[in-house]
């Protein structure tokens, strides 16, 4: 998928871009070849350095090669309404404006339009890799809910997701998160999956501050598809040695003020490829009684929010995956692919949703434009009663 759009992306800003310049053959083929190295980023870095997405890439590297592929996309969403604009140019004629059409279409092509395009995108890239990169704010959000235990009201729960700690976000990063979820005395810490990119014997440095994650009941976590790319049998173990209790098709219940309370979890569809076993919300929910306590449940896709709905015992549903949907435009994409949720609240059937911006993001495509990660601190409620009329 990644490939094809490497080399459509190529192809588009080649024949928008380079092909109508006035410039020697010579200087068209260098900004091609600055092209194919932009939007061929993620197959390169793989190749020199392996990984998904070349996780593995020394951290300079990362950041530069970071930069000029998210110049090439920008550039490429401002260079579709700059055609259509050349598109609709030749229209001027109907109204007796050829020239001042002519003149148009020439500005749209020239060097100073092109060199405008290019700085403009490599302005706004720069500014949506500080906002990857950066260490999350914390978000509060309040859900009040129908029938909530009154023991649990107020319940306080951090949520970070889509960490994936790597060498894009590194030991340092990793324990700025630490510090700023501890610092809200949380009752639990939720993960909604994709904790890391890379192998458990290279990722020791950026997931051992996780260990210092601290709440009143403990942290929980279900796996996302990155997971299982970075060798999901051996991260199991490994995050229960940070103390983070994986819930794969599982539940715990933990009692919070002598009030039950199931945290649930279940796997990605991903796992198929490897022929693991995947998302099974009746497994993971097997011994909790259809009028027992309330379930939270991590999934790491919010597309399954409508059949996670029809069980009927999940109350909150907590996912990620989506980034925001990283940048304008791209998000729509992305809503799209994901059964139109991209990221807040929504009202799914029996459950509330929220799908989680993301705290960190995939080095393959580090980019967040206008849209900021977080931490979240959620603070459950129940709904008050209403006040007696008259």
């Amino acid at each position: 998928m990644f490939a094809n759009f490497a080399l459509v992306l190529a192809a588009y800003l080649y024949l928008s871009l380079a092909h109508p310049l006035k410039a020697s053959l010579k200087w068209k083929l260098v900004i091609l070849g600055a092209i194919l190295l932009a939007a061929g980023r993620l197959a390169i870095l793989r190749r020199l350095f392996g990984g998904a997405g070349g996780v593995e890439c020394p951290w300079l590297l990362l950041i530069v090669t970071s930069l000029f592929q998210g110049t090439a996309v920008i550039l490429f969403l401002l260079c579709v309404p700059k055609d259509l604009l050349r598109v609709l140019s030749f229209a001027a004629g109907l109204f007796g404006k050829r020239e001042a059409g002519a003149r148009f279409r020439g500005f749209l092509v020239s060097r100073a339009f092109a060199a405008g395009l290019a700085a403009a995108s490599t302005v706004l890239s720069g500014y949506a890799l500080w906002q990857a990169a950066r260490v999350p704010d914390v978000r509060e959000q309040t859900l009040y809910l129908n029938s909530w235990p009154e023991r649990l009201d107020g319940l306080r729960i951090a949520v970070v997701s889509d960490l994936h700690l790597s060498r894009f976000f590194d030991r340092d990063w990793s324990e700025a998160v630490v510090t700023r979820v501890n610092a809200l005395k949380p009752a639990l810490v939720l993960i909604p999956g994709d904790l890391v990119d890379g192998e458990t014997t290279v990722r020791v440095p950026e997931t051992s501050p996780l260990a210092s994650l601290r709440s009143e009941y403990g942290t929980f976590m279900c796996v996302g598809n990155h997971e299982y790319i970075s060798v999901v049998w051996d991260w199991l173990p490994a995050f229960r040695s940070l103390g983070i209790r994986n819930l794969y098709n599982q539940h715990e219940t933990v009692e919070i003020n002598g009030e039950p309370l199931v945290i649930a979890g279940v796997t990605d569809p991903v796992s198929e490829r490897w022929h693991l076993p995947g998302p099974d919300l009746q497994k993971a929910l097997t011994g909790v009684p259809r009028d027992g306590p309330p379930v939270i449940l991590l999934d790491h896709r919010p597309g399954h929010a409508p059949s996670n709905s029809l069980d009927g015992r999940v109350r909150l549903q907590l996912s990620g995956h989506t980034h925001g949907g990283l940048i304008p435009v791209l998000a729509g994409f992305v809503a799209r692919a994901n059964g139109g949720y991209l990221k807040g609240w929504y009202e799914v059937g029996s459950l509330m949703m929220y799908v989680h911006p993301g705290s960190g993001l995939w080095s393959g495509l580090p980019m967040r434009l206008f849209n900021p990660s977080e931490i979240t601190l959620l603070t459950v409620k129940s709904v008050p009663p209403p006040a007696p009329s008259g």
